[in-house]
């Protein structure tokens, strides 16, 4: 027998930090309306059965002023009491009092077993609304009910019966439309006159099906190609966003790494920040000399000097190679310029022969020297005057025509003139005559091809070619001189370019290289005299030359050092060094800006990016891509047309169904039809098994249950009923002389009758579990000699149950004398 002792509640509904103590047998708890009767009540059911969870708010009675929430229970079970801890969230505890051992929760499931929640509260709790609603229940339902109440565990077997007799209605019933089997059936009286009438047009149909079909295999294959395009073309645009940090991680890998050591950029800096030390100190004393009293005129190029001494040093360093190349520069200025009157005195000796100096000219020179030589055996028969014995009358004859135009004569030179033309026509009269007559047409041709007179022989022309070759050779000598000049002056302009910064007081011209020479010599002359003067006229000035001469020399020194240090590291200067070392510096920087570009890379774009040498190449793939995919979409929708149309001219062959098709489905239909009649079968014959089964087995319980609440009844109403029968499948009340069906009683004795018949059955069933009782206001429409007896009757169940009597009536509290009773405010 279990048996409620103590309730301690932390916090429910609207009990907080609350205990109350229960003894055995008949327990009032007595108080006004929302006094807290139920709220107990349903903390009793949450610790036995367990709270209800969060989504049923309304019935978890959570506490508003604490955050506590549940409590513990007290139990006598055999004897032995138990305390159960439900708090909040936590896992319940059970604890044996006596000695603090923890128990396992099964115990209390094997207390209350075989009821769970539910079939507790059918049986073991109830309130004034339950035995109220009887008022509106059909005799049908209230038998069923309490049929149910009459034979423990056959709610799930009627609910199973229900549920199959539900499916089965659901598949076939013998008038429906509506369920599947009754549908099936008529799909398929349908389907036998479709396939009647399908089967004259089967050859057609099967030709259009299958051009149907490849165009259906053609539009799956067309998509799985469209869906392709759609992904390469989104791994496209993926590696075109991507691109930017592809690059930028190119870029960094590309940079040369450096092999500077930790040692070298030490030593680098060390260097560097004591030679920026001694140069800011050089340039203090540098300004420092240049304020320096000095005369008016020396003032300015003092101070000048001073600021840029540096750069004057190194310069004045190269001082001698500057002379030595403007010596070179002047000895081939004048070695160019005897060039140049040895090839214009030969021009002016035969200006005749300029012509024969031309590029163009060259070929038909050596052609000619070829034709000469093959002739000179021809030629020798022939001798022409050579350049040392020329004819007298040529000479004559030139002399007087130049002299004619040159000078100023007055009407005397027309008759020189005339006279220079006589002797040129003797001459040309008697060379004619003179010569043979030969085949001289070619030779002639080539003559004038080389530039030369046409009338020319052999040992002329070859006198005249020879003549030509050394203008040739005065001219190359002009153009040697000119280029070893332009040179030599580049190298010169080289050396003097640097002092361009001192415009002001040494100017230097390209044009003028050997006056820029001198202004530059003259310039540290007067600087040198100045600085002189300027030392021994005042001892502050040479000592802060002394300081900007050694500072210098420091400079210098450490820039050595640090040139050395570049040298050692196999790099050109100082600036490469610099270089160099912030290169490594920038290396660390760009190794965390690589790592992270990396980490915005996988590895599957980093690979599909370097198949493309330039984000053009990419864009051109993506724009293929693109057509491609437009064109397949193209492909796919002009299928899409096609099938359209298949499938129309189908449907229009086949207005009265697909035979092959048809003829399936038909099969199909007839296996269906089959598992659907086994379905409907097999629930309807389940159903009316449970059924048969749980009432035979109330049938056997039920005789006993109605005896006992018989007995219940009449004591009840004071003997006016004295049985409880069975009328066929509805339950009827005999009194002496009269029987009445249960809708037939008042709504005051249905409900006696319902408590007679819960505690006649908790009698019944009671050696299965002694579980406590709660009643909730359940006596409300008695009248006052049935309520009498309802409590006597409640006095008797509390000998073998813990009976918890919840109520608002004060008669209660003086008429229950052997009750404990528990007032709520």
């Amino acid at each position: 027998m279990m048996q409620i002792k103590r309730l301690e509640i932390a916090g429910f509904g609207k009990f907080q930090q609350q205990q109350f103590e229960f003894g055995d047998g008949l327990q009032v708890i007595y108080g006004l309306n929302e006094s807290g009767k139920s709220t107990i009540r349903a903390f009793i059911l949450g610790m036995l059965f367990g709270f209800p969870s969060r989504r049923h708010p309304l019935e978890r009675h959570e506490p508003q002023g604490t955050n506590q929430y549940g409590g513990s229970m007290e139990l006598v079970v055999d004897e032995t009491t138990y305390r159960l801890t439900r708090l909040g969230d936590q896992p319940a505890t059970l604890v044996n009092v006596q000695t603090q051992a923890a128990q396992p929760l099964a115990l209390l499931d094997k207390w209350l077993a075989p009821y769970d929640r539910d079939q507790y509260l059918r049986l073991f709790t109830f309130n004034q609304a339950e035995l109220t609603a009887l008022k509106t229940m059909r005799a049908s339902d209230l038998n069923v009910q309490l049929q149910q109440v009459g034979l423990v565990g056959s709610a799930p077997w009627r609910e199973t019966a229900t549920t199959l007799r539900t499916d089965a209605e659901a598949l076939y019933k013998p008038r429906g439309r509506k369920p599947r089997l009754n549908q099936a059936l008529q799909h398929y009286r349908m389907l036998t006159e479709q396939v009647k009438a399908a089967k004259q047009r089967y050859p057609e149909y099967e030709t259009l099906q299958n051009r149907l079909l490849d165009l259906q295999a053609q539009r799956t294959s067309t998509q799985r190609d469209l869906t392709k395009l759609d992904h390469e073309q989104q791994q496209l645009a993926n590696l075109r966003n991507q691109w930017p940090v592809y690059q930028q991680l190119q870029q960094l890998q590309a940079t040369n790494m450096t092999t500077l050591t930790t040692a070298t950029r030490t030593r680098y800096q060390q260097l560097s920040q004591q030679r920026t030390e001694l140069q800011h100190a050089l340039a203090s004393a540098r300004q420092q000399l240049s304020q320096q009293p000095v005369d008016t005129q020396s003032q300015g190029l003092v101070g000048f000097y001073v600021q840029h001494q540096d750069q004057f040093d190194q310069l004045e360093a190269q001082l001698p190679t500057l002379q030595q190349t403007l010596g070179q520069y002047q000895t081939l200025t004048q070695q160019g310029s005897a060039a140049k009157a040895d090839f214009q005195a030969q021009s002016n000796a035969h200006p005749e022969l300029l012509g024969c100096l031309s590029p163009h000219k060259q070929v038909a020179i050596e052609t000619l020297k070829a034709t000469l030589a093959a002739t000179a055996n021809t030629r020798r028969q022939h001798p022409t005057p050579t350049s040392s014995s020329l004819d007298w009358r040529l000479v004559g004859g030139a002399i007087g025509i130049v002299a004619g135009l040159l000078l100023p004569l007055g009407g005397f030179k027309w008759i020189l003139m005339l006279a220079g033309v006589a002797l040129l026509g003797w001459f040309g009269m008697t060379r004619s005559q003179g010569r043979p007559v030969q085949a001289t047409d070619h030779l002639s041709d080539q003559l004038v091809a080389a530039g030369l007179a046409p009338d020319l022989t052999a040992s002329e022309a070859l006198q005249q070619l020879e003549l030509v070759a050394a203008l040739h050779r005065a001219q190359a000598a002009v153009t040697t001189a000119d280029q070893a000049l332009a040179t030599q002056a580049a190298k010169l302009w080289q050396l003097i370019q640097p002092y361009q910064f001192a415009a002001g007081w040494i100017p230097v011209d390209q044009d003028h290289l050997t006056t820029s020479v001198t202004r530059i010599a003259q310039f540290y002359d007067q600087v040198h005299q100045v600085m002189q003067q300027q030392t021994m006229s005042g001892p502050d000035f040479a000592f802060v030359q002394r300081q900007v001469q050694q500072l210098t020399q420091q400079v210098r020194d450490l820039t050595e050092q640090l040139q050395a240090l570049a040298t050692t590291n196999g790099l050109a200067d100082v600036d490469a060094l610099t270089q160099a070392v912030s290169d490594a510096e920038k290396q660390t920087a760009n190794a965390t800006s690589r790592q992270q570009l990396q980490q915005q890379l996988s590895s599957a774009e980093l690979s599909a990016l370097k198949q493309y040498t330039s984000l053009e190449a990419l864009q051109a793939v993506l724009a293929e891509r693109r057509q491609q995919r437009t064109q397949t979409a193209q492909q796919l929708t002009q299928l899409a047309t096609d099938i359209a149309t298949a499938q129309a001219q189908l449907q229009e062959l086949t207005a009265d169904g697909q035979y092959a098709t048809l003829r399936q489905q038909q099969a199909d239909l007839q296996t269906e039809i089959t598992v659907m009649a086994r379905q409907w079968l097999t629930r309807q014959l389940g159903a009316n098994w449970i059924d048969t089964a749980l009432q035979a087995l109330t049938q056997q319980q039920l005789p006993t249950v109605l005896a006992a609440a018989t007995t219940i009844f009449a004591q009840l109403t004071a003997q006016r009923y004295n049985k409880i029968d069975l009328d066929g499948d509805e339950m009827v009340v005999k009194t002496a002389t009269t029987q009445f069906m249960v809708a037939e009683l008042s709504t005051a004795t249905k409900e006696q009758l319902y408590l007679a018949l819960r505690l006649a059955l908790i009698n019944h069933l009671g050696q299965a579990a002694q579980l406590p009782l709660m009643i909730d206001d359940g006596l409300v429409n008695f009248d006052e000699q049935r309520k009498q007896a309802a409590w006597q009757v409640l006095a008797a169940v509390a000998q073998h149950h813990q009976v918890l009597y919840f109520t608002n009536e004060t008669a209660a509290l003086t008429q229950l004398k052997t009750a404990t009773v528990q007032q709520l405010t």
